[in-house]
């Protein structure tokens, strides 16, 4: 919607321009999207110039009203009616006598912010407004309300609260608009309540300031839903809150505790930053505190991207997304976000997509929250071990976690990041292990990282033939030719040993040359050719040792090629 063009002193409330960014922001919701069209800003203009229509309506006790175009001519004096500028066309309330310094200028007593104003006359004049409009506009924009006791009250006008002032608290429990409930930039300094209330045509908050607890528990949205830029500055409370058509939240600051457990998204979801408009900065959509979305269904798209989820360091898991349904997994997208601290638990993220996303860390490794969230946590509830379970926490959900997300970035093509959680899920199994420590689990992690690291099996690999190398001397060490030639038979052929060290030949010590011969001997075994040194390990000790030998070379091998093939294997390859 553009700008109007009005005077400085009766400038209209201005509406967000529609930019080209990388996230859409919608427009405000102020009509029915369909049934009733928007009116253009030259229609506005033109009904605000023209005099007002005459109500056959019973007149309040106050002074007689005198508009602005009236005072312009000359019928009245100009400073006698309210300057502000409303949805359609200006005020023209007659001036409220309110105390020095309390207005910044003369108003009527709607728009006056005076504490001590009369309730009674300001109700009065509000339920004037809503019987004369109807089913059409009711007109309340900017109006500071010293109470709105509003619980189950129908409303069958379209209401305009542009840039209201609630001062105490707002109470549209089990409210119900037919029509659309435009509080575009609307002010609450107390409460606001709107548990159970049903919007039918929409609901415009864009840019609210909600400064105590919003309450929209089991509140029906029946069409979009704008809270692009608002502000809740304490808790906002959305459980079992249910939004048919799309749910903007672009831009949007959740500064206290944030709650959408069991809310159901039937539309879009966008919790992404707003548009930019010219001369600023698109403003991401930021969670200050613990925000819940457990059991909250998603059956479209869901837009996470730029979304700020806490700051790293903090005591309290932000987001929980435990029990999440996403419907359309595919279609749900978190971008340049930090999820550190978010649990994931009991939640299918096989598909979503995460990209340039940052992960909370252990050192050189991905770590998902889910290992070290308080469990005291209520948010950490399904992580907690059964009674008498020998385990801190349920490492079988935590690892369930790891092997969705390390599919979810193989079937992307990024093994790099999938094998982060390929570890994670790994170390979660050896803690299932009956031996932690010792197990088979423990010593596949201790030889290659769960076959991530080419350099430990190898240096594994070396520590083994020196091992073996200084080992085969003890057992001793035979000609290679005794078990060739039958007329010498093996038993009579002395092995030589640290304590029968072979001939000397040439410059070469003794002992060098022992080490010599059960280096080439350990080569031999590990590579399966005997005939290649002229010495082999001597039977018994000797042969056992060589076939463990054999053994644990072949396995760090096996180690060694499975990580080079994990570290460049392409995803569906």
């Amino acid at each position: 919607m553009n700008d109007q063009q009005d005077p400085p002193e009766q400038k209209a409330p201005e509406r967000p321009q529609q930019t080209e960014a990388a996230v859409p922001e919608p427009e405000p919701v102020a009509a029915a999207e369909a049934a009733q069209p928007e009116t253009p800003p030259e229609a506005i203009e033109a009904e605000a110039e023209a005099p007002p229509a005459e109500e056959e309506t019973e007149q309040p006790e106050t002074p007689p009203q005198v508009s602005a175009e009236r005072a312009e001519a000359g019928e009245a004096p100009a400073e006698a009616a309210c300057p502000v500028r409303m949805y359609v066309g200006g005020c023209g309330r007659p001036i409220y006598a309110a105390p020095a310094g309390v207005d910044e200028r003369p108003v009527c007593l709607m728009h006056s912010k005076d504490p001590a104003k009369s309730d009674e006359e300001f109700q009065k004049e509000f339920e004037r407004i809503l019987a004369a409009a109807g089913d059409e506009v009711a007109d309340f924009t900017g109006f500071v309300f010293p109470r709105a006791a509003y619980r189950d009250r129908k409303f069958a006008a379209r209401c305009i609260f542009v840039e209201a002032r609630f001062s105490r608290d707002a109470n549209f429990g089990w409210a119900a608009f037919t029509q659309a409930a435009d509080f575009f930039r609307a002010t609450f300094s107390d409460a606001a309540i709107f548990f159970r209330a049903t919007f039918t045509q929409g609901a415009d908050f864009f840019g609210a300031t909600f400064t105590k607890g919003a309450d929209f528990r089991l509140a029906t949205f029946t069409q979009r839903a704008l809270f692009s830029k608002a502000t809740f500055t304490k808790g906002a409370d959305f459980r079992l809150a249910t939004f048919t058509k799309d749910a903007f939240f672009a831009g949007t600051t959740f500064a206290g505790f944030t709650d959408f457990s069991h809310a159901v998204f039937t539309g879009a979801a966008r919790f992404a930053p707003s548009a930019k408009s010219e001369g600023e900065e698109a403003k991401p959509c930021e969670f200050k505190n613990k925000v819940l979305l457990q059991g909250a269904g998603f059956q479209d798209y869901a837009d996470f991207r730029g979304a700020v989820f806490g700051e790293p360091g903090s005591s309290t898991a932000q987001p929980v997304f435990s029990l999440v349904r996403f419907e359309r997994p595919e279609r749900v997208t978190f971008y340049k976000t930090w999820l550190g601290q978010t649990l994931f638990v009991n939640c299918d993220v096989s598909k979503l997509s995460f990209s340039d996303v940052e992960w909370g860390r252990d050192g050189e490794r991905v770590r998902l929250y889910e290992e070290t969230v308080p469990l005291g946590d209520a948010a950490a509830e399904a992580l907690r071990p059964p009674v008498g379970s020998r385990d801190e926490r349920r490492y079988r959900l935590i690892a369930e976690t790891y092997h969705q997300l390390k599919n979810n970035y193989d079937s992307k093509g990024d093994p790099w990041t999938a094998n982060d959680f390929h570890y994670g899920e790994m170390e979660m199994r050896r803690r299932l292990s009956r031996w932690p420590r010792v197990g088979l689990t423990a010593l596949y992690k201790y030889a290659s990282q769960y076959g991530l690291s080419m350099a430990r099996p190898l240096r594994w690999l070396a520590g083994v033939l020196l091992l073996f190398t200084l080992l085969y001397p003890f057992a001793g060490l035979r000609p290679v030719t005794a078990r060739t030639q039958a007329t010498v038979p093996v038993t009579q052929v002395k092995p030589i040993a640290y304590w029968n060290l072979p001939e000397a030949t040439g410059w070469v010590p003794r002992p060098v040359l022992l080490v010599g011969h059960s280096f080439m001997a350990t080569l031999a075994v590990a590579s399966l050719q005997r005939e290649a040194a002229y010495y082999e390990p001597a039977y018994g000790l000797g042969r056992f040792l060589g076939i463990l030998e054999l053994a644990l070379t072949s396995t760090l091998a096996a180690l060694f090629i499975l990580a080079v093939r994990r570290q460049f294997k392409r995803g569906g390859d």
